[in-house]
């Protein structure tokens, strides 16, 4: 490699790092403008361990939504570290390990859930500006409690509309 080709390398590098952590930036912050701008108009996303359902593909408008909706109630921290980006052309593929700290208050369990695994995201350059187009979210663990985060899992959602059914309402 010539030494121009070793600087526009580390350079798109830089931009690719750059993305997750506006990503992560735009997450701890509500600023959901700034996370839709790293994201490619359609993206796969791939939650299935924290949310048990398989990948998926989805416009970026409604992920988007399902972030800010998914989110929107607790405080967020995310930090990112350990960046291995590999670039071919327009594309590229990154893995960046996370450490996700959430808290909300609760008088039901901890107040704290914090993930520590990593994302191994696709990325493409569109006009010139790199976008993420594949988002898959791994963790090693999860410590605290998962209840902050996802009132959706289907066993739950059916136990809790059992026992909180209106046949169970106590009335005065």
């Amino acid at each position: 490699m010539t030494p121009e080709e070793k600087a526009d390398l580390l350079w798109m590098r830089a931009e690719v790092e750059q993305v997750m952590l506006n990503f992560g930036r735009a997450l701890d912050t509500g600023n959901w403008a700034m996370y839709r701008a790293c994201l490619a108009d359609r993206i796969s996303v791939d939650f299935e361990r924290l949310t048990g359902f398989p990948e998926i593909e989805i416009g970026a408008d409604a992920w988007t939504r399902f972030a800010e909706l998914a989110l929107g109630s607790v405080r967020r921290h995310h930090q990112y570290s350990n960046f291995s980006v590999q670039i071919d052309g327009d594309r590229a593929q990154a893995i960046t390990y996370m450490v996700a700290r959430h808290f909300k208050m609760t008088d039901r369990g901890a107040s704290e859930n914090t993930q520590y695994g990593w994302y191994d995201n696709s990325f493409e350059q569109q006009s010139g500006v790199w976008k993420i187009t594949r988002l898959s979210h791994q963790f090693s663990w999860v410590a605290g409690n998962d209840a902050l985060l996802d009132f959706s899992d289907p066993e739950l959602a059916a136990h809790m509309a059992t026992v909180f059914c209106d046949a169970n309402r106590v009335r005065l």
